[in-house]
Parts: C-alpha cells; sequence; structure tokens
C-alpha cells in the first residue's frame, strides 16, 4: 500500500517537474504558475526591501544627497502646503541655475508622487520602486502569455531583467530617474505587436502614452533611446513609418507641460560648449561589464576602466550564466531561427546600434557634435540599458522556442536547474553588494539636510503661460487618442 502511495507521490512530483519547462504539462496544474511566479514576486519584493533598508535610507552620499533627495522632498513638502513645486531655491538639486522646477528635462512628475503627501522620501522610494516594480512584472507577464514562455524561461527573464547591474548600480547611488526602466518591457511589447503587423490607433495610443509616461518619471534619457529604437524601426521596416511617426508626434503633444518649460529654459542658455563624458572605453570593456561582479568601493573613476566615470556608469551584471544566456539565445539561436525562416531580425539592428552608441563618443560622432544633440547624452554607456533588455527579452523568447524543438532528458533539465541557482546567487549577491547601506560606507558623507528643503514658488508669467499651454494642449490630446482608440476598437469588435 505505502509503495503504491510512493509511486504515485514520485509521479506527482515528475509531473510538476515536466510542467515547470513545458508551457503544455503546465495546464495540468493550474495551481503551478500561481505559486511559482508569485514567489519569484515576493522574492523581489522582498530583496527590493533589503536593498532600500525598508525605506530608511541613508541620503548623505552621491545623487542622493546632490539631487535627488532634495528634488522629492520638494514634491514633499507642496503636497503638504497643497501646492505644487513650481520653484526650487536650491538650484544646486535643480544643477542649472535656474529655480524653474519642471524647467529640467529630468524632474520626476509622474502620479506617484502623491504618496509624498503622506510618506516621507525614503519610505517613499521603497512604495514607488514596488509599484514600478509591478508594472514591469505584469507586462514581463504579457510577454510570457504572448510567446508561451515557461515557467523556467520566465523566470530567466525575471531575474536578469529586474536584478541586473544596470538597474541595481543606478538606483544605488541615487538616480530616481531611473524609473523608466521599468517601463521597457512594455515599450518592446509594443514593437513586437507593431512588427507584428497591429497598425491600429489603439497602438498609436498605447506607445504615445507609454513614452509620455516614461518621460513622466524624469526618465529623458530612457525616452531619448526609446525613440531611437523607433526611429530606426521606421527607417528599416518603412511600412511602419507613419505608425512610428504617429506614436512619436502624438508623445511629444502628451508630453507639452515637460516639453514646453524646458524648451523656454533652454533657449536662453544655449551654450557651443559641447560636454561630453563618454561611454564605455571600448566594446571588449562592454563585454566584461556582463560578468565583472563589482563592489560600491571598487566603483570609483579609475578603479575598472581608465575613465572619469565610476563604474555605476558601467555595471551592465548579469553573471557568467546570464551572460551565456545572452549571447547563445538571444544572439546564436536567434539568428539561426531567422535564417531557417528567411526573416531579417529587425530588432537586431536597434540593439547593434545602441551597442555601437554606448562606446566612446560615437554617438557625439554620428550627430558631428552638435552641442544641442549631442548634449542629450552626456554619459552614453547608459544607452546599453535598453540594449540588454530588448536582448533578455529576446533570449527568453528564443530560449523557449530552443527547448520546444529538442529531445527532453533528466540530464538537460537539472542543468537548467543548476545554472538558474546560479544564476540567482549571482545576481542576489551583486544586488545586496549595492544596497544602499553598503553604498552609503563606501561612498562617504555628503551632508543633506531635507528640513531646510521648501519650494519658492513666485509669479513667473513667462513659465506659467507655458506650462498652461502645455496642459491644455496634452488634455486634448488625451482626448483624441482615448476617442480614436475607442473608435477604432469598436470598429473591429463589430467586424
Amino acid at each position: 500500500m505505502w509503495m503504491n502511495k510512493l509511486k504515485q507521490f514520485g509521479l506527482t512530483i515528475d509531473q510538476i517537474f515536466q510542467a515547470v519547462f513545458s508551457p503544455k504539462a503546465e495546464k495540468t496544474h493550474p495551481w503551478l504558475p500561481i505559486v511559482w511566479i508569485g514567489s519569484l514576486i515576493l522574492a523581489g519584493a522582498i530583496l527590493w526591501g533589503i536593498f532600500f533598508n525598508w525605506g530608511n535610507i541613508p541620503f548623505d552620499y552621491m545623487d542622493w544627497a546632490e539631487v535627488w533627495a532634495a528634488r522629492m522632498q520638494a514634491w514633499r513638502d507642496a503636497l503638504l502646503n497643497n501646492t505644487i513645486p513650481f520653484h526650487l531655491s536650491d538650484v544646486a538639486a535643480m544643477r542649472t541655475e535656474s529655480d524653474r522646477y519642471f524647467a529640467v528635462a529630468d524632474m520626476v512628475s509622474s502620479p506617484q508622487v502623491l504618496l509624498l503627501r503622506w510618506l516621507e522620501v525614503g519610505p517613499y522610494t521603497l512604495a514607488n520602486n514596488l509599484f514600478l516594480y509591478g508594472i514591469a512584472t505584469y507586462f514581463l507577464l504579457r510577454i510570457r502569455k504572448k510567446y508561451n514562455l515557461s515557467l523556467f524561461a520566465f523566470s530567466f527573464l525575471f531575474l536578469l531583467f529586474h536584478f541586473n547591474g544596470f538597474i541595481v548600480t543606478h538606483l544605488s547611488i541615487g538616480h530616481l530617474s531611473w524609473g523608466g526602466y521599468y517601463l521597457f518591457p512594455a515599450f518592446v511589447l509594443f514593437v513586437l505587436e507593431l512588427l507584428d503587423g497591429d497598425r491600429s490607433w489603439r497602438w498609436v495610443a498605447k506607445m504615445s502614452f507609454l513614452l509620455f509616461f516614461i518621460f513622466m518619471q524624469g526618465s529623458f534619457h530612457h525616452l531619448v533611446w526609446s525613440s531611437l529604437v523607433l526611429g530606426m524601426i521606421a527607417l528599416i521596416r518603412w511600412r511602419h513609418f507613419f505608425q512610428v511617426l504617429k506614436a512619436g508626434l502624438f508623445a511629444i503633444l502628451l508630453s507639452m507641460p515637460r516639453i514646453l518649460p524646458v524648451v523656454i529654459e533652454f533657449n536662453s542658455k544655449i551654450s557651443e560648449k559641447l560636454d561630453i563624458l563618454g561611454g564605455y572605453p571600448s566594446l571588449i570593456n562592454l563585454a566584461q561589464s556582463l560578468t565583472y561582479n563589482s563592489t560600491p568601493d571598487n566603483a570609483w573613476p579609475g578603479l575598472v576602466f581608465d575613465s572619469r566615470l565610476g563604474y555605476w556608469e558601467f555595471d551592465i551584471f548579469v553573471g557568467r550564466v546570464g551572460a551565456i544566456f545572452l549571447f547563445a539565445f538571444g544572439g546564436l539561436a536567434m539568428s539561426f531561427w531567422h535564417y531557417k525562416k528567411r526573416e531579417f531580425p529587425v530588432l537586431i539592428m536597434p540593439v547593434l546600434a545602441l551597442v555601437f552608441l554606448s562606446i566612446g563618443d560615437n554617438f557625439a560622432k554620428v550627430l558631428f557634435y552638435h552641442p544641442v544633440l549631442a548634449s542629450s547624452e552626456r554619459v552614453t554607456s547608459r544607452m546599453i540599458g535598453l540594449a540588454l533588455v530588448i536582448g533578455l527579452i529576446l533570449s527568453a523568447i528564443y530560449y523557449q522556442k530552443t527547448l520546444d524543438r529538442i529531445r527532453k532528458s533528466i540530464i538537460l533539465r537539472l542543468t537548467q536547474v543548476v545554472l538558474l541557482i546560479l544564476l540567482a546567487k549571482d545576481l542576489v549577491l551583486h544586488t545586496l553588494r549595492w544596497s544602499v547601506e553598503n553604498a552609503y560606507i563606501a561612498f562617504g558623507v555628503t551632508r543633506r539636510d531635507l528640513s531646510v528643503i521648501h519650494v519658492s514658488n513666485h509669479p513667473d508669467p513667462d513659465y506659467f503661460l507655458a506650462l498652461s499651454i502645455g496642459a491644455l494642449v496634452s488634455i486634448l490630446t488625451m482626448v483624441f487618442l482615448i476617442w480614436a482608440a475607442r473608435k477604432t476598437s469598436n470598429a473591429s469588435h463589430k467586424t
């Protein structure tokens, strides 16, 4: 009797083990994805909680002290006084000569800032990151559904996207304008839908609102990279040109409340001097950054690469397993499947272009060192971020395609289990090494007293006129896009 029960138990375990590798077998265990993915999300949230010291963030170092703690405190001060931070007297935090808050392109102005009425800057930072973490995970799940990814393929993608060195190190030193990174899965999903033939107004509305929301996160640089990818796709695939053009134009109209204040400020201070800090010293250095597990104390300029930039501007750590995953499936396997189907790998072109632009001063060279255009990306190594995300998503898709077409064996499955464990270990250790507490110890102290940060709103007719006109244009554009998307959606349902 007990032997039969033992055999039955062993059979059940084997079926569950198969199900995590097979989307088809997974359907026989409907509870499995809920438990598996729920555990992943919970573990990731706990890791971010530890990383941010559960909201008790030491602000006295790096960009926390110099910029972002003060900028977010300005929102809190304004909201507690039932206003908006139109002006901030702390021009050091503004990094401009002006006190116009919204005249800075990378200023955060997303809806989540309303939480600062109830939360201090530290707890808000954790809450906001978990909110964006949730949005990113939702779109990763959308990608999983669209491409029928197994739980194992999704796990690789989930870990590599959320805990690679690019996002971890930038958040560690206080780059709170990096929230746009979490919207990259939505961006890649919408691009894949476009390449699949979606030419509807609904797609235009989705992409326009997404680009606008990226801008609202203060992620001006992420918006530039996304625009470059869309522009290259429009050039490579002419049949998508007008679709991309419409999305870009409507994204600009939606963003007018942020664009116009920046433009009027920028026009008064156009400089012929180009200040480019550069990117990766070489392609080899870029490849090394995928596997070099740096610590904050070894990230000072010049310690890793011969550059005046700190290593957080180069860190894209994914570990050896992650690097193999990228090159084996996002490179070799993808090339094989495109060659087999005689299809041109459209997305590989913008990825290679972003890689090229992230090296040295290639970005400035392409723009002929134009002081206005080239100055949009002073630190060009950052452009690798979107290329990395596109590569990770494509790797997961072609990882699954490959597994679906090869003979399954217990050895192969156990090998994947070991590799996933090694990947998780590397990414978790790297994330913990760069926690805000460890970074604070490594980078020293720059005192920042948030109690002295207050908004300094005052009459400013030109500035307020720009904000008002921008807001009106944005609202009218929203109304039109919602109307156009709903009209085409209703028409498609009728047909």
